[in-house]
């Protein structure tokens, strides 16, 4: 299934990372897959991240996560918010929703995040870090669209909001179910409910900044190096000013790290592996199931599947899952690129060509689950 009146090529050529644009009925009788008890449920959940964002006379106050049931009855009947993050981990039906969206590169996929507002209900004036669609589920929702937004734009003062100080609106729009809204990083944005029950689901794609990107890498090269190799200098001249740091040294300085650089395959390696990172991953994985078992409930026709929120990617000589870099022989490529167009929570089928000790390798990384599994995916 695929969004309805909607060009992808001329999508990605004209407005992708550029400006923001109304895909206008983009899912034709779309029934949003929970309601505002739904998401208050997994709101109370432990393990959850949620918030709640109230508009007051006085500026907007944010209660965070996890709730009680009698939180949500001492809330005023009108310009609330629910937030929850990364529900497509916990409900499959959203698995349909994302796949809407593989004309991108599925490890810029970051999560889907489920609002539910009263009348009234927003979160103030802001921009994101990230490329979002933004689903209407149900209800009505105006957004209103300003310029783009940088470190030098000012900001409320609020402590945990980064709202804007000054917003002008150059587009407006209201979203009714079915409805999708593009905003690309850095735009300024704000949405306000038109009535009760109202639900919006943004689909994020991660933009690590520059800084980030370099931040990590050098994290990783660093990591790998071998301390026992040391600065060394350069020619030197005894009647130098000892207290100068010469051209000579600068330039022996750029080659070393240039030579850290320029490593394609640590870098492919470690570009995968960030970009399909999980956070808290380590507390999804588990080898107690031994390999001789593991076999044994293959040879019993029961299916693996993929983990809701599992991120994957891969290039010529990897599959990356969930942070993890999987060596990918020649003879596997034809499975690797069929996995990577699976949607999560669905069985993966059979691969005839994935070695038992990959797929092994793949289930203690919490990639893949048998659909028996009594844990929480």
């Amino acid at each position: 299934m695929a969004l309805q009146g909607f060009d992808a090529q001329h999508f990605l050529d004209t407005a992708w990372q550029r400006k923001a644009v109304l895909i206008k009925a983009a899912l034709p009788g779309f029934e949003c897959p929970l309601d505002g008890n739904d998401l208050a449920g997994l709101a109370c959940e432990e393990d959850v991240d949620s918030r709640i964002i109230i508009e007051a006379k006085d500026g907007w106050e944010l209660r965070n996560g996890p709730f009680q049931e009698d939180d949500f009855a001492t809330l005023p009947t009108s310009h609330w918010t629910l937030l929850v993050q990364g529900v497509d981990q916990y409900l499959p039906e959203l698995a349909d929703l994302m796949a809407m969206f593989r004309f991108l590169p599925r490890w810029r996929t970051e999560d889907i995040m489920v609002s539910y507002a009263t009348d009234g209900g927003n979160v103030g004036p802001h921009y994101d870090q990230y490329d979002v669609f933004l689903v209407q589920g149900s209800g009505q929702r105006r957004w209103k669209i300003g310029g783009h937004c940088g470190p030098d734009t000012p900001l409320h003062s609020h402590p945990q909001l980064k709202l804007l100080q000054h917003f002008e609106t150059e587009q407006e729009f209201l979203l009714e179910a079915g409805d999708i809204l593009y905003v690309p990083p850095g735009v300024a944005h704000w949405g306000v409910a038109e009535g009760d029950d109202c639900m919006t689901l943004s689909v994020g794609f991660r933009a690590p900044s520059e800084a980030a990107l370099l931040g990590d890498f050098s994290d990783e090269i660093a990591s790998r190096s071998d301390e026992s190799k040391r600065y060394q200098d350069p020619q030197l001249s005894a009647a130098a000013n000892p207290g100068e740091i010469s051209p000579a040294v600068h330039a022996q300085l750029k080659a070393v790290l240039l030579k850290q650089l320029d490593n394609d395959a640590l870098l492919a390696r470690w570009f995968g592996e960030m970009m399909t990172r999980v956070p808290d991953q380590s507390e999804f994985r588990d080898d107690s199931l031994s390999r001789d078992d593991f076999a044994e409930l293959r040879a019993q026709g029961i299916d693996l599947h993929l983990r809701l929120g599992a991120r994957l990617a891969f290039d010529e000589q990897h599959l990356f899952a969930d942070g993890v870099a999987f060596a990918c022989p020649p003879q596997d490529r034809d499975d690797v690129r069929a996995l990577c167009q699976i949607e999560c929570g669905k069985s993966i089928g059979n691969f005839r060509n994935f070695s038992e000790e990959m797929l092994y390798a793949l289930y203690c990384n919490a990639t893949l689950y048998f659909d028996d599994d009594t844990y929480d995916s």
